[in-house]
C-alpha cells in the first residue's frame, strides 16, 4: 500500500516517537510511506477540491490512506481544516476531521460525552475570571484548571484555594484567548489514572499512570510512572463508546477511578505509543499497522466508515 502520514510538525527531527514507530513498522511490512508535513500543505479553492504539497498537487489515486497524527495544541479550526481538505479531495483518512476537531476542543469533548451520558468529572467552563466566585461554589478546593487545547499535561494547573484560582484563570484566558475549564479534583484517584488505547471498536492496550512525587499530573511525558492495568467492564464500555461518539478511529481514553465509578477526563486523537507499549508489553505500533491494513481493505474504496447513526446525533 501507499500510505501518507499527515503530521503537524515542520520537519523530520520533530516527529514524535510514536509517529516514528508507526512509520518504521509500516515500512518493515513493505508499504510505501511518505510523511506530509502540514506547514508544507496547500489548500486550493476555486479550482476543484485540490490539495498540494510543496506546491505540487497530491494525486489522490496514488494513496490508499492518509494516517493523521494531529500533534497540534492550538485552536483546532485551522489545522482540522487541512484534514477536512484531504477528505473533500477524496482521500481515505484515519483519523478524520470530525473526530480530531471534537477531541482537540475540550469543550466539544465534554459536550459530546455529557450528551451521550458518558460520565465526566463536574466541570464549569468560564472565560471571565470575575465570575469565578460564583462558579467556584460548585466545588471543594483544590480544583483543576485546564486550557481548552492543551495536551500531554500542558495547560493543566491545580488551584489550592479561591485566592489562587482567579490569577490562574486570568493568565490562561489571556494566553489562550478563550475560555478555560474548572474541574473537580478527584482526591480518591491519588494521582493515578488509566490510559485506554482504542482502535475502532477494540481495546488493544491499557496502562495505569502514576504521578511522580510532588506532581498531580500522571502523564508519562511529565515523568509519571506506568504499569499494567486491568479494566472493569464499565471502563471498557465507556472507552469504546467515547471513541465512537467523537468519531475517532484511533484514540487514547483517559479515565479516573472515583467513588461513584469511572469518569473520562480526556479523549486523545493523537495518543502516544511509548508509555503504553512499555507498560502493557504490547507493540502498539504493530496493532496500528494491522488496523490500517484492515481498514483500507474493508473501507478504502468507499472512503467512508459506517458509524451508528444514534451515536452521531447531537
Amino acid at each position: 500500500m501507499n500510505i501518507g502520514i499527515l503530521t503537524f510538525v515542520s520537519n523530520k527531527k520533530k516527529l514524535a516517537v510514536g509517529t516514528k514507530s508507526i512509520i518504521k513498522t509500516l515500512k518493515e511490512r513493505g508499504h510505501k510511506v511518505k510523511v506530509f508535513y502540514a506547514p508544507r500543505v496547500g489548500l486550493v479553492f476555486g479550482n476543484g477540491k485540490t490539495i498540494t504539497y510543496e506546491g505540487k498537487e497530491i494525486n489522490q489515486e496514488k494513496w490508499d490512506v492518509i494516517v493523521v497524527r494531529p500533534g497540534f495544541t492550538a485552536d483546532p479550526s485551522v489545522n482540522s481544516s487541512i484534514i477536512k481538505q484531504f477528505q473533500l479531495a477524496g482521500f481515505y483518512v484515519i483519523n478524520g476531521y470530525i473526530g480530531v476537531f471534537r477531541a482537540k476542543n475540550k469543550i466539544r469533548t465534554l459536550q459530546m460525552l455529557d450528551h451521550f451520558n458518558i460520565p465526566v468529572p463536574k466541570t464549569v467552563v468560564v472565560e471571565d475570571a470575575n465570575i469565578l466566585e460564583e462558579a467556584a461554589t460548585e466545588f471543594r478546593f483544590p480544583v483543576i484548571i485546564k486550557s481548552i487545547y492543551g495536551t500531554h499535561g500542558r495547560g493543566v494547573f491545580l488551584a489550592e484555594s479561591q485566592r489562587s484560582l482567579k490569577p490562574i484563570v486570568e493568565y490562561l484566558t489571556v494566553k489562550e484567548k478563550g475560555p478555560v475549564s474548572v474541574q473537580e479534583y478527584i482526591k480518591e484517584a491519588k494521582g493515578k489514572d488509566l490510559r485506554v488505547f482504542v482502535l475502532g471498536k477494540k481495546i488493544v492496550a491499557t496502562m495505569e499512570r502514576v504521578a511522580k512525587s510532588g506532581e498531580f499530573r500522571a502523564n508519562f511525558h511529565k515523568g509519571g510512572s506506568v504499569g499494567v492495568a486491568d479494566l472493569s467492564a464499565e471502563e471498557k464500555r465507556i472507552s469504546i463508546k467515547a471513541t465512537q461518539v467523537l468519531g475517532l478511529d484511533i484514540s487514547g481514553v483517559d479515565i479516573l477511578r472515583t467513588k461513584s465509578g469511572p469518569k473520562i477526563i480526556e479523549v486523545n486523537s493523537n495518543p502516544g505509543l511509548e508509555g503504553i507499549s512499555k507498560a502493557s508489553g504490547i507493540n502498539v505500533a504493530e496493532k496500528i499497522a494491522n488496523f490500517i491494513e484492515h481498514r483500507v481493505e474493508k473501507y478504502g474504496q468507499t472512503r467512508k466508515i459506517p458509524l451508528p447513526k444514534k451515536l452521531m446525533k447531537e
